[in-house]
């Protein structure tokens, strides 16, 4: 695209618009309707070479676990050049190619449409006064994330002789059964529910279609599927996320960042040192010596190592520690620890109100057809190839964090009728995996008994804080932390906007605050309206972990839940004789 078509939030290229994403924008002017795909990384860096400097996000302890350099925040909004001010481009290139009059329902390529005067816009020139045609409904995706046209000319069985088929795409019912495919020349016709049957493209192999990255790839075996352009299995956004702690080493990293590359080449200790005393003494505006620069970068270097299991222990023990009595550490997180209500004794064993904190988002590929719920996702790429960066975004908020009772929740999971429960709800993941062709090599990490109850719990609170602080549930997200030290969860809310948010939410972790909180949250999912059914996990699939759990109970907006509404189930919580609040309860 030559020309600006729209605008878009920082903040939705890294959840929904990122690239591979299929976005619609109304141009500006006409109001015609485009439909493109969101281009991959290098597009991006093409068009920011020579304009503005573009926005270094950093996070060493995610970039250390991503394997990346830096974070790049989304051109997006706009920046001064020259005394003049100027839009920052993300490229978009058309897709699907194929659009639709909607006069005389004929649909054909991008290239066999009539532009308009200024070329922002395509028309049909057969038709009275030259309509805009609009993006077909129907494209096709795969399983490895492959985006294509539907095979429109061939996916029509034509008459003998039928050399140059004109196609249109009529409606004459209800539905999708009632949208039928024709051909103007032979006068063939199809209903387009025969493409969404199992079977629906069998002729047709996936063509490794890959438009945000300029090309295809081959030798795909997955079998194409059809799916509405603007259907959310369309783009599943894989995200990674940290939440930013006191720590000498992000101030130091930045104080160096002009020099990493150049001490990273160094090896030998004495010209590192010389290289520090001619290039970042003269400028450095604290006290160590060439000597303590040096070896607090070979600290920092070593650090660079671990896993999202550390990343987040590492959380879990800041979090669990008050910083309000820190200036220093408290205008990175000011997390301020709150008296446990009686109520709760033995069951939790920490609260604290997060009233300042910073979480950088960063996108790192993303799935089509499913999400991924467990396990390694297996990303498709943004870019062709491996880069030294990837984009994110610096969120800042509040929220209230909670920590289980360590030797309860131990005690609790290691309970005869919770493994035999958890033993039968691995079987119908495994069978499940099995039955949906995919090879079951064992179950998630995240199909256990403490990730489960920490999950619906946190679920259960975000439902009543919805109502108590004034935030809507899908402003409200969980940050998880479980493992053999941990058992605890964040419920926060951020925004891009450095000022962070008003104190609503943390003020809920107050005594009085939380203890009806709790209460109540638990009250709310020991019933839900559609038991039996829902209770028995009667109305569960088995893929996604899930026991007692619905949309009438504990599913959240997925924007909220990092395991996309799965590994959830109540009975764990507080209803039945499973549940770890079950005295509490009663």
């Amino acid at each position: 695209m030559s020309k600006n078509v729209g605008s878009i939030r920082r903040s939705q290229i890294i959840s929904t618009f990122g690239p591979g994403a299929v976005v619609d924008f109304r141009l500006p002017g006409s109001g015609a309707l485009l439909s493109g795909v969101m281009q991959g990384l290098e597009a991006w860096e093409a068009y920011t070479k020579g304009g503005y400097k573009q926005d270094v996000v950093r996070e060493p302890r995610l970039e250390a676990l991503l394997g990346v350099d830096h974070f790049r925040a989304p051109p997006v909004g706009t920046y001064l050049k020259d005394g003049q001010t100027r839009d920052r481009v993300l490229p978009i290139e058309r897709f699907p190619d194929w659009l639709s009059c909607p006069e005389c329902h004929a649909i054909n390529r991008s290239g066999q449409w009539a532009p308009s005067r200024n070329g922002d816009s395509l028309h049909c020139g057969r038709c009275r006064g030259k309509p805009a045609v609009v993006p077909v409904r129907f494209v096709t995706i795969c399983e490895n994330g492959h985006l294509d046209d539907f095979p429109w000319t061939s996916w029509l069985t034509h008459e003998a002789g039928c050399s140059q088929p004109v196609l249109a795409l009529k409606t004459v019912g209800a539905g999708i059964g009632g949208l039928l495919l024709t051909c103007k020349s032979c006068g063939t016709g199809r209903s387009m529910a025969e493409a969404f049957s199992p079977k629906g493209i069998p002729k047709h192999k996936c063509g490794g279609g890959r438009p945000w990255l300029g090309g295809r790839e081959t030798g795909c075996e997955a079998a194409p599927r059809i799916t509405q352009r603007g259907a959310s299995n369309v783009y599943f956004s894989i995200v990674q996320s940290a939440i930013t702690l006191p720590d000498w080493k992000v101030p130091f990293r930045e104080k160096i960042a002009d020099f990493v590359d150049m001490l990273d080449f160094l090896d030998d200790e004495d010209m590192m040192i010389a290289f520090i005393t001619k290039k970042i003494l003269p400028t450095w505006d604290g006290t160590e010596s060439a000597e303590e620069i040096a070896r607090r970068f070979r600290e920092m270097k070593e650090d660079n190592s671990g896993s999202e299991g550390d990343l987040r222990l590492d959380e879990f023990r800041m979090l669990l520690t008050d910083t309000s009595a820190s200036d220093e550490n408290a205008m990175i997180l000011l997390n301020r620890q709150q008296p446990v209500p009686a109520t709760f004794s033995g069951m939790i064993s920490w609260v604290s109100s997060v009233e300042r904190l910073r979480e950088v988002r960063a996108l790192t590929g993303f799935t089509r057809l499913k999400a991924q719920v467990g396990g390694k996702p297996d990303a498709v790429p943004l870019s062709r190839s491996g880069l030294s960066w990837l984009p994110a975004v610096a969120m800042h908020g509040e929220g209230v964090f909670l920590s289980l009772n360590l030797e309860a929740v131990s005690e609790w999971e290691n309970r005869p009728d919770v493994i035999e429960h958890l033993a039968r709800l691995t079987q119908t993941h495994m069978d499940t995996a099995r039955a949906e062709g995919k090879q079951a090599d064992g179950a998630p990490s995240q199909l256990n008994a403490r990730y489960m109850l920490i999950h619906t719990f946190a679920h259960a609170l975000i439902a009543r804080l919805s109502v108590d602080s004034g935030y809507s549930s899908s402003a409200l997200r969980e940050r998880l932390y479980v493992g053999p030290e941990m058992a605890g969860l964040l419920i926060y809310t951020s925004t891009p906007d450095a000022d962070g948010t008003m104190g609503g939410l943390s003020r809920q972790a107050r005594p009085a605050r939380m203890e009806q909180l709790v209460l109540q949250a638990l009250a709310d999912h020991e019933l839900c309206s559609a038991d039996p059914l829902c209770s028995e996990g009667m109305a569960r699939s088995g893929s996604n972990g899930n026991h007692a759990a619905c949309h009438n109970c504990v599913f959240l907006p997925e924007t909220s839940c990092e395991a996309w509404n799965g590994f959830l189930d109540r009975s764990l919580l507080s209803a039945g004789p499973l549940s770890f609040f079950k005295d509490l309860v009663e």
